[in-house]
């Protein structure tokens, strides 16, 4: 790994003329800077914004770290260079390097690379190569600066909201992270505050002034000018006037202004939340509405579910799925036709998961021995065809092989392979099948413009899905109820206070932090109350340390420069917000100093430890961790959990879940290939996956990025969660890799993505996806994934149900039910119909499941593995 000698920032400069410089004012941290150690160049991501007009566009600049006397350059697509131009900060005397294009005589700077042009610019330092990779956004000025309200006001709330679903009400009573006291404490600080400013302190100051010669109090310069000037009305007397600038004053006003922007801070939660609550019942109520007794079905998902089938139901498809498998698990096949044509028909698995049950082709028909079993022994070199193999294949071999006979079986074993051929399977007799009884039912729901009434079973599933609802939007009414109080307590209060913060500016009064050693603060008991308040004020809110306080209204500075970073710091507050608030994870210790620092500072490996004890659930949260292979995502969960019936917690389980940032809109994703290419490049190219060991996931602002949509749920507008085979080839990521949107601006969805997307993690990714001991559930405690209660109840089921056409068929038993019972979410545990793997299902209603659902049948979920349906 090379060490960094140079760092690159956006400067905003202001300039007296085209040569002197008068102010530079940097961003807030450089961009990050990765090394590729495959192309030997140093590699940096920025962006602009083409739609924003009127922003103070900074220019990009290059300090060195290390004594040097190359002078940096742009190497162009032709060869020539372009040097950057040396200057000094006034004020700090570093030396930055930037490319002067030309003059603006309008708008008095020098024009430069980055905010112009997307592309790709080549920085040549000390004769390395750095690529700045310069994307576009769609984002325009009023969104970016929403954007950055947003973030300063989540990382207050952040750091202010003492209350969680986990606390209840805390000490002094919490009230949506206001308590009583602190609110008896603003009351009580602007009812003094106000007593102060009608009887300051004062302090009488001797001055000189001119008054009339019957009144003056002479001093020396009284005679000097009766000598010099005879029969002058007015003279140099003695005089005093009063001064409230006292250190009594000074430290008040202190500490009024420093409660001020607490409580503005306050007030903002208050009103947010409000906000946000009343948009969370509306939405729901929504949702609740909007379920009848039938639903409206998409057209073009129905239309690739059918050309998806219709595939499966095609030789050539499966002959494509057995040669990709082939490659995939490094079967090795010989370059020359061999011997022997194997023709076989695959009857299951054997006991022992090493090999199939097989009958051989002869005469024109399959046989096996009367008194003995064929067996399919697959093990050392051809041991990957077990995963390539399925229950029910009609296959061709052109191998060399050897059997062994034994009492009741024969065991054939495989030399060599030149080639598989794909003959026929159940699963393309049972496609061709489906395809055409789809086919009908396309048919019916486009005679009826694809209205589909639902099923007795789907209107009692509805049902439930509704009852969750109702529980939470009179969950989000009683909390918004809860803000407007706080709200209506403090904002009023504010008012007054930046009042009387005024009046006392307008006597003179300056602010000063250094409380003076008076007895006014023992004697009068206005004085004394305002210190008594503020200090109480800062233990209600758990900012006693003043190097908090200081650090959250430093990043209050924050102006609208490298907005890539401050996405990636953005979504790191959503992230602890979504396991603190939803999912009841405690933070650990010393957090929301690791939260500033991440935020600050260009430093990594910054972890925050969370603790869920109800849900035998601890996380450590790390902020750019280097793995192993030297790579840095932006964020990695390390998930240590124990299982329900492990009482000791003696059986540790370890698993690991990466996400990565991208400050992308389309354009940029186009760039790259689209979606689907940035996916595979952070889990495959860049191997953030380490060799398939961890799920991996995008978080981007962009609602339009999916061209495609290939789910059902509403999600499937702007997110995939490798629910299903994006493109259709076969190839099921499992949830193992995708993609999520979040944006700070959309009130419609917030942060649900993140949430179904943490959820999935800690409720389905965190245990092995095969069911086992006879039952489907994890080994995890339950977790719910609409409010994150861990007190989920098993709920005893009918053995037996009644399918479409009224025939009784059996339940499986390994299906285990349960209800939240908090939010009387529906939790379903099951496993997939497919003999050959039999992957875990969880299903969580409409709204909240991960899994993809069925185009036509909105309970009927997708397994993510092959796509197969009907477990249910």
């Amino acid at each position: 790994m090379m060490d960094l000698y140079f760092e690159i920032k956006y400067l905003e400069l202001k300039w007296y003329n085209q040569d002197i410089l008068t102010k530079v004012t940097e961003s807030l941290v450089p961009l990050s800077v990765e090394y590729n150690e495959r192309l030997g160049i140093h590699q940096v991501e920025t962006t602009i914004y083409p739609k924003v007009e009127g922003v103070k566009r900074g220019v990009l600049a290059v300090r060195f770290l290390n004594q040097t006397s190359d002078k940096p350059y742009v190497e162009l697509p032709n060869g020539e260079k372009k040097y950057l131009s040396s200057i000094k900060d006034p004020e700090t005397g570093l030396e930055w390097w930037f490319l002067k294009e030309h003059w603006v005589e309008d708008l008095n700077h020098w024009s430069s690379i980055a905010p112009n042009i997307a592309g790709m610019v080549r920085l040549v330092l000390q004769g390395k190569i750095c690529k700045v990779l310069i994307n576009g956004s769609d984002f325009t000025h009023e969104q970016l600066e929403r954007y950055l309200k947003v973030f300063k006001n989540d990382l207050w709330e952040l750091i202010l909201d003492e209350s969680s679903v986990v606390q209840g009400k805390a000490k002094g009573g919490q009230i949506e992270g206001v308590g009583e006291e602190a609110i008896k404490c603003i009351e009580s600080l602007v009812a003094h505050a106000h007593k102060v400013l009608i009887n300051p302190k004062v302090e009488l100051r001797e001055i000189q002034s001119l008054k009339p010669r019957k009144e003056v109090r002479p001093v020396n310069r009284t005679f000097m000018e009766i000598s010099t000037k005879a029969n002058q009305k007015y003279l140099t007397s003695r005089a005093t006037e009063s001064s409230y600038n006292v250190p009594e004053n000074r430290y008040v006003l202190f500490a009024l202004e420093r409660c001020y922007r607490i409580i503005k801070q306050i007030v903002i939660l208050a009103g947010n939340k409000m906000e946000r609550f009343k948009l969370q019942a509306d939405k729901l109520r929504a949702q609740h509405d909007a379920l009848k007794d039938h639903s409206k079905v998409d057209r073009d998902l129905v239309v690739a579910d059918l050309r998806r089938i219709g595939q499966r139901g095609k030789k050539e498809y499966w002959q494509s799925h057995i040669d990709t498998l082939v490659a995939h698990y490094k079967i090795p096949l010989s370059d020359e036709p061999l011997s022997e044509k194997l023709r076989i028909k695959i009857e299951g698995a054997t006991h022992r998961g090493d090999g199939f049950f097989f009958q051989i082709w002869s005469n024109d028909r399959y046989k096996k021995p009367v008194d003995r079993y064929y067996v399919l022994a697959l093990g050392g070199e051809f041991e990957g065809l077990l995963k390539v193999i399925e229950t029910g294949m009609e296959l061709e071999f052109d191998c060399e092989y050897h059997t062994n006979r034994h009492e009741k079986f024969v065991n054939l074993h495989f030399d060599d392979i030149h080639s598989v051929t794909f003959i026929n399977s159940k699963k393309m007799e049972y496609a061709v099948t489906l395809y055409e009884k789809e086919i009908d039912i396309g048919i019916e729901l486009s005679e009826r413009n694809w209205i589909r009434k639902l099923t007795d079973k789907e209107l009692r599933e509805q049902e439930k899905e509704k009852s969750a609802l109702r529980n939470r939007i009179a969950y989000y009414e009683y909390h918004q109820m809860l803000s407007i109080q706080v709200y209506e307590k403090s904002e009023p209060k504010l008012r007054v206070l930046k009042t009387i913060i005024n009046q006392l500016k307008d006597t003179g009064v300056k602010p000063s932090s250094i409380f003076p050693n008076s007895m006014t603060f023992v004697q009068n008991p206005n004085y004394q109350a305002i210190h008594n308040n503020y200090k109480n004020l800062l233990k209600a809110m758990n900012l006693q340390d003043e190097n908090l306080l200081i650090s959250l209204e430093k990043i209050e500075e924050i102006g609208l420069v490298n907005m890539p970073l401050l996405y990636e710091r953005w979504s790191l507050i959503q992230i602890i917000m979504v396991l603190k608030n939803v999912f009841r994870f405690v933070p650990q210790d010393d957090w929301k100093y690791s939260v500033i620092n991440a935020i600050k500072s260009n430093s990594s490996d910054i972890s925050i430890n969370l603790v869920n004890e109800n849900g035998k659930r601890n996380i450590t949260l790390w902020y750019e961790k280097r793995l192993p292979n030297k790579k840095k995502p932006d964020f990695t969960l390390d998930l240590t959990w124990f299982e329900e019936d492990d009482l000791n917690n003696s059986r540790v389980h370890h698993k690991k879940f990466i996400m990565d940032s991208k400050f992308y809109d389309k354009a940029t994703f186009g760039r790259d290939g689209g979606l689907i290419a940035k996916i595979n490049e952070l889990y495959e190219d860049k191997n953030y996956s380490e060799d398939g060991q961890n799920p991996v996931f995008l978080i981007h602002p962009c609602n339009n990025v999916i061209d495609k949509r290939v789910t059902a749920q509403d999600w499937g507008k702007y997110s995939y969660l490798g629910e299903v085979d994006y493109q259709g080839n076969g190839e099921y990521y499992a949830h193992e890799r995708g993609a999520i949107y979040l944006n700070p601006i959309d009130d419609r969805l917030y942060s649900d993505e993140l949430q179904r997307l943490l959820g999935m993690f800690l409720q389905y990714k965190l245990d092995s996806d095969m069911y086992r001991y006879g039952s489907d559930k994890t080994l995890a405690v339950p977790m719910c994934i609409r409010c994150g209660s861990n007190n989920l109840v098993k709920i005893e089921k009918n053995t037996f149900w009644y399918d479409k056409d009224n025939v009784k068929r059996s339940k499986t038993q390994q299906s285990v039910w349960m209800t939240c019972s908090e939010c009387e979410q529906m939790q379903v545990y099951n496993h997939c119909s497919s003999r050959n793997h039999q992957s875990r299902i969880i299903k969580n209603g409409l709204y909240w499941s991960y899994h993809s659902a069925r185009a036509i049948e909105m309970f009927n979920i997708k397994c993510p593995e092959c796509g197969s349906w009907g477990g249910w």
